[in-house]
C-alpha cells in the first residue's frame, strides 16, 4: 500500500488530524464567548478574535516545521474563527430593526458563506500559483505567503471592528 503525503510530508490522516485543534478550540471559544461578551462589547470582541486569528496566522507563516507547530497555529485560527463566529449574530441584532432580525442574520449566513469562498479560492489562487511546474506541491513561500494576505485581511477586520465599536460608543455615550 502506497501511503500518500502532501505539501507538508503529512500523510493525508495526519493532515486531517491537524484540523481537530482547530475544531476543538472553535468549539471552546464558542461556548466562552457568550460569558465574555457580558463583559465587552461585540465589536470589540470581534476585533479581539480577529487579532488572534491574524495571531494564528503570523504563527503559521514563521512556524511549521514540525507537526506540533501546525496543532498550536490550528488550534490559535479555530479559537479566533470560533469567537468570531459565536461574536457576529450579536453584533448584527444590536444594529438591525426587531423586524429585521431574521433578514438579518439571513444575510449574515450569505455572507459568511460568500466570505469563506471567497477566502478558499484566494489561498487556493496563492498556493496555485506557488506550485511550480512538475511540482504536486506548493513551495513553502506560497504558504508564507497565504499566511501574510490572512494577516491583512484580519488587520483590515480589526480596524472595521474597532471603528464600528467606537462609532457605537459615540452613539450611546454623546
Amino acid at each position: 500500500m502506497r501511503v500518500r503525503r502532501n505539501g507538508f510530508g503529512l500523510t493525508t490522516f495526519v493532515a486531517g488530524l491537524v484540523l481537530i485543534p482547530f475544531s476543538v478550540l472553535g468549539f471552546v471559544a464558542g461556548k466562552l464567548t457568550p460569558r465574555v461578551r457580558t463583559r465587552i462589547a461585540d465589536p470589540l470582541l470581534l476585533a479581539g478574535s480577529a487579532v488572534v486569528v491574524g495571531g494564528g496566522f503570523a504563527l503559521f507563516a514563521a512556524a511549521r516545521s514540525d507537526l506540533a507547530e501546525l496543532f498550536a497555529a490550528m488550534g490559535v485560527l479555530g479559537f479566533g474563527v470560533g469567537g468570531f463566529s459565536a461574536a457576529m449574530p450579536g453584533v448584527i441584532l444590536a444594529v438591525a430593526p426587531k423586524s429585521e432580525t431574521s433578514n438579518a442574520m439571513s444575510f449574515n449566513y450569505v455572507v459568511r458563506s460568500v466570505g469563506y469562498s471567497l477566502g478558499s479560492a484566494i489561498g487556493g489562487l496563492i498556493l496555485a500559483a506557488g506550485t511550480g511546474p512538475g511540482h504536486l506541491f506548493p513551495d513553502d513561500s506560497a504558504y508564507t505567503t497565504a499566511a501574510l494576505v490572512g494577516i491583512g485581511a484580519m488587520a483590515i477586520t480589526t480596524l472595521t471592528s474597532l471603528a464600528l465599536a467606537r462609532r457605537r460608543s459615540s452613539e450611546t455615550n454623546p
